[in-house]
């Protein structure tokens, strides 16, 4: 690869003997990897279901060659998410447990959130994007992959932060970062690679690791990570954090190469706040007056309960556990989205049918022919009538309602696979 003369300087320096082995993986292709999603089914399940994919250990696995996820029903369903190994690394060092509560603050597209949201189902995960087209492909990713107890925001970290206060069990800091761990994987990083822009990303990095801190509760988990080499960025922020935080303490610390790992670059650390860990107070929230919504998760669901949120314009959310008021937050979603009043009658959301668990009681379960036309927008006969989830090896693909031996779709046109 063509890389910046100071940037291989440095390199050599830093990885001594290992730096001819560096160059050589960086003139490799890229490994294309996925993680089997917790939400949906156990890796053992994934690799009966694509034999071709690779285990790597954990919910890993190397992608074949010449497989377009983005044509693949599987993916369609949220059985996994296309995440290379190396990135897969920073949300695995939580120590998590089913009722926590999460956040991640630097969140989009999702792959990491995704991860966190399995591990905490009884909990609730924050998952924050500043930007707000990047914050709607979040959003696009956690719904596609099951997860109902996600509170998504486009928020600065800092603000948000002054209004949550200090209250998650785990905090994932995966920062903006100058990017050398995505060179050979993202040619467009090489070329915006400056010394400056490396400096630029430490001092940003270190802005945002001093708001970070203040969300974490005492005995909490922060975790911080790039994709980046530069000892500014990583071991010398390390530094920087323990001395400034002197009531953080590091647990662990990991650094990941192209040829030492199967992945690109990464780096994570890993920090304990003191103090006495204690249970999530989560918040007693008041339920909207929703006759419509509440009877039709009472006749047309299983297990789905909790407080509803009717918004204005006739949405209605079923709230996660909450560890601190909504008040203030710039929301894209609190919750499960369940569906919507329309014309006094309660139509279901496609989010509803696409949640971990497969709440809805009427399933039709299809072959796989019948799976690709549902995902090109195409109708199918049933003999159903009603609201359903539609399902492809009991995963689910998202809504049909079924009328007179015709089974219409309700798959958003953007999710359609053309």
């Amino acid at each position: 690869m063509n890389l910046p003369q100071a940037y291989l300087n440095r390199m050599k320096g830093q990885l001594g003997a290992d730096f001819d082995a560096y160059l050589a993986a960086m003139d490799e292709p890229e490994k294309r990897a996925a993680r089997a999603n917790g939400l949906r089914l156990t890796p053992e399940a994934m690799r009966a279901l694509r034999p071709g994919f690779v285990p790597v250990g954990g919910e890993g696995f190397l992608l074949p060659e010449g497989f377009a996820p983005g044509k693949d029903i599987l993916h369609a369903a949220g059985a996994y998410y296309v995440q290379e190994i190396s990135a897969q690394m920073p949300a695995s060092l939580f120590e998590l447990t089913p009722r926590m509560a999460v956040l991640d603050l630097c969140a989009a597209p999702g792959g990491k959130s995704s991860q966190l949201a399995a591990k905490v189902p009884e909990g609730v995960l924050f998952a924050n994007e500043i930007v707000p087209n990047r914050a709607n492909v979040l959003l696009s990713n956690l719904e596609r992959m099951g997860a109902k107890n996600a509170v998504v925001t486009a928020m600065d970290p800092e603000k948000l932060i002054s209004l949550t206060g200090p209250v998650f069990d785990a905090v994932l800091v995966d920062a903006p970062c100058a990017g050398e761990g995505m060179f050979r994987k993202e040619p467009e990083a090489v070329t915006a690679w400056s010394e400056e822009h490396v400096a630029a990303c430490a001092k940003r990095q270190r802005a945002i690791l001093t708001w970070a801190q203040r969300a974490v509760k005492p005995g909490g988990q922060l975790v911080y990570s790039t994709c980046s080499f530069s000892p500014a960025e990583n071991e010398e922020n390390r530094a920087w954090f323990v001395s400034e935080f002197p009531d953080f303490e590091l647990v662990e610390e990991r650094r990941l190469y192209p040829h030492t790992s199967l992945g690109e670059g990464q780096y994570a650390a890993k920090f304990r706040r003191q103090g006495a860990a204690v249970d999530t107070a989560y918040l007693p929230v008041r339920s909207d007056k929703a006759p419509l919504a509440e009877a039709f998760l009472q006749e047309e669901t299983e297990g789905l309960s909790g407080p509803l949120r009717l918004l204005p314009d006739g949405r209605a959310l079923l709230l996660p556990p909450l560890p601190c008021a909504l008040d203030g937050l710039r929301l894209l979603r609190a919750g499960l989205l369940v569906g919507e009043i329309v014309k006094k009658r309660f139509v279901p959301a496609h989010a509803l049918a696409m949640a971990a668990g497969s709440p809805l009681h009427r399933r039709t379960s299809v072959s796989e022919s019948d799976a690709l036309r549902f995902l090109r927008g195409e109708t199918l006969p049933t003999d159903l009538a009603g609201w359903c989830a539609v399902t492809y090896k009991d995963l689910p693909l998202g809504l049909g309602k079924g009328a007179a031996g015709v089974l219409k779709n309700h798959l958003p046109k953007g999710l359609r696979i053309i």
